[in-house]
């Protein structure tokens, strides 16, 4: 699960509040707190959500039922969202998976840590582009290339071919085309970051037309529906 999805927040320190993380799942456990825990996985930026239920706690690990889509991905990342009410400040808890057992519905979670979900501040639901997507960003006759890297109805992210410019200001047009559908969309840049693999990312908000908003709806909902269908294959698979 990428850093950008979350970030660690403390309360105390480390063992504090891993320490009341785990009273509180015990609390859960034993009755003496309603279960409401819902796990968290972002799989190609889609949020994949479903409540766990809390089976046995074991000094600083946790046993846990969970939905058979979410042991997909925490097999596959690892780690994974907790959120509750019953956490301290309203925040959610990041955690690592121990162990999985996809057949069995069953994970057993640890390194319990308080966490802000950044991604939930997003207005609008963002996916990974599937595939090489080209899509150009043209203003004051400058044009950037790159390869999209995600979108939502409101923003888009790309990998750009070169350097970008010292400064992009102004509204410029995009170009791109999705589900064989040639879009031209306005935009703003906000920011550009470097990736893990040392790639430059141009991040932009848009506002697409009521055409276009349409295109880009339908490709967030394929995208959301090709994702539930890859965890089912992951079912199988494991």
């Amino acid at each position: 699960m990428a850093d950008d999805h979350y970030q660690l927040v403390s309360i105390q320190d480390g063992k504090s509040d891993a320490d009341a993380i785990v009273q509180t799942l015990s609390a859960m456990q034993e009755g003496r707190l309603k279960p409401d825990l819902v796990l968290l996985n972002y799989c190609s930026e889609i949020p994949v959500s479903y409540s766990a239920t809390v089976q046995a706690v074991d000094k600083d690990s946790v046993e846990l039922a969970v939905h058979e889509h979410q042991a997909v991905l925490l097999k596959q990342n690892n780690s994974t969202l907790l959120k509750s009410r019953h956490f301290d400040k309203g925040l959610a808890v990041h955690c690592y998976a121990a162990y999985v057992n996809i057949p069995k519905k069953a994970a057993i979670l640890h390194n319990f840590a308080y966490a802000q979900i950044r991604a939930e501040r997003r207005e609008a639901v963002r996916v990974k582009v599937n595939g090489v997507i080209p899509v150009s960003f043209t203003v004051d006759g400058v044009t950037i290339s790159g390869r999209l890297l995600d979108i939502s109805a409101s923003g888009i992210s790309f990998v750009a071919d070169s350097p970008m410019p010292a400064t992009v200001e102004g509204t410029g047009q995009f170009v791109f085309t999705l589900l064989d559908t040639p879009l031209t969309v306005p935009g703003v840049f906000v920011r550009v970051k470097t990736d893990a693999e040392n790639r430059q990312i141009a991040i932009f908000t848009m506002t697409p037309d009521r055409a276009s908003d349409t295109v880009i709806g339908k490709y967030i909902y394929q995208r959301q529906v090709e994702v539930i269908l890859a965890l089912k294959e992951g079912l199988f698979a494991g």
